[in-house]
């Protein structure tokens, strides 16, 4: 009998990209026993709509398949919502705009000898300032990749690419998904939580999820605004305890808008890896653009 695996996505008003993360659980599917649990958090779009006409067609070729409605208050929550109504001793976590790639048929099963795996993400070039992203992404995972493969000690596991990827015995340590935040670091608390129960953690760059994001600059702003908003707004006082080193390390961020060091250090990594000077300038400003962005985001809340 081949391994079971529940793929849990959780969608909101996700129209635009929700039919490719639906379409790519058929890479997993088509090999493997396949549980799809799509949790739609009171979308207002036709993101439900899509999702039913996917699991009316597809039904067939997953081992079973179900569709959960949530407030949209939580990601965390929807997420525990989805782990509640799984069976599966593999969880995948995917969001609305995150879809499977191929390498997850070819490397999953080899990675599982972890208890919870960071899978890599690239964003999907769609205009100027989704390829900048991707340049800067790809920048960011490879510092992560020679934090985490080169040995060296982490502290505090909140800092560390977060975990999509669960074995249900780690969730059931956690009494479930941990209901710690609504937006901001969900993902963080999870893994850095498991991680400091003793489970075993890898960062796999082998496994690829791909990004669909809204396009142009005005989306990133609003994001990462959200994001710093979120900082004092999202979580719990237990999140905030888990996630201590990830906040202090955001908000020593907010420096770079008076000194620009890091953006300097992020332009230098990506010209060691793509030799282009140009590249590394957008890198630099995306880098200054997101700190810029989390710092209003972190100050405005003073002020709501």
């Amino acid at each position: 009998m081949n391994a079971l695996y529940s793929i849990i996505i959780t969608a909101k008003n996700n129209e635009y990209s929700i039919r490719y993360v639906l379409s790519s659980t058929l890479v997993l599917a088509k090999n493997y026993d396949v549980e799809l649990i799509v949790v739609d958090g009171n979308s207002t779009d036709d993101t439900f709509k899509i999702v039913s006409n996917f699991m009316s067609k597809n039904r067939s070729c997953y081992a079973d398949s179900k569709v959960l409605q949530d407030p949209g208050f939580s990601l965390s929550f929807a997420r525990h919502l989805g782990y509640k109504n799984s069976h599966a001793d593999v969880i995948i976590f995917l969001d609305g705009d995150t879809p499977l790639t191929t390498t997850f048929r070819y490397y999953l099963e080899e990675e599982l000898k972890n208890d919870l795996i960071a899978p890599l993400f690239e964003c999907i070039c769609l205009d100027q300032a989704t390829s900048v992203f991707n340049q800067f992404m790809k920048t960011v995972s490879n510092i992560q990749s020679n934090i985490v493969n080169n040995g060296t000690v982490v502290n505090d596991p909140s800092v560390l690419p977060p975990a999509r990827i669960f074995k249900r015995k780690v969730l059931e340590r956690m009494k479930g998904y941990p209901v710690c935040s609504s937006f901001f670091g969900e993902d963080r608390i999870a893994t850095a939580l498991a991680i400091k129960l003793g489970f075993h953690y890898k960062f796999s760059p082998r496994l690829k999820l791909l990004k669909i994001d809204e396009t142009g600059y005005h989306a990133y702003w609003k994001k990462h605004f959200r994001y710093g908003f979120g900082i004092s707004r999202d979580v719990t006082p237990l999140g905030k305890r888990i996630l201590r080193g990830y906040i202090i390390a955001r908000r020593l961020n907010h420096l770079n808008i008076i000194a620009p060091l890091l953006s300097i250090i992020y332009a230098q990594k990506s010209h060691e890896l793509v030799r282009s000077f140009k590249i590394s300038i957008d890198v630099a400003f995306m880098k200054y653009f997101i700190d810029l962005a989390m710092l209003i985001g972190d100050v405005a809340k003073i002020f709501r």
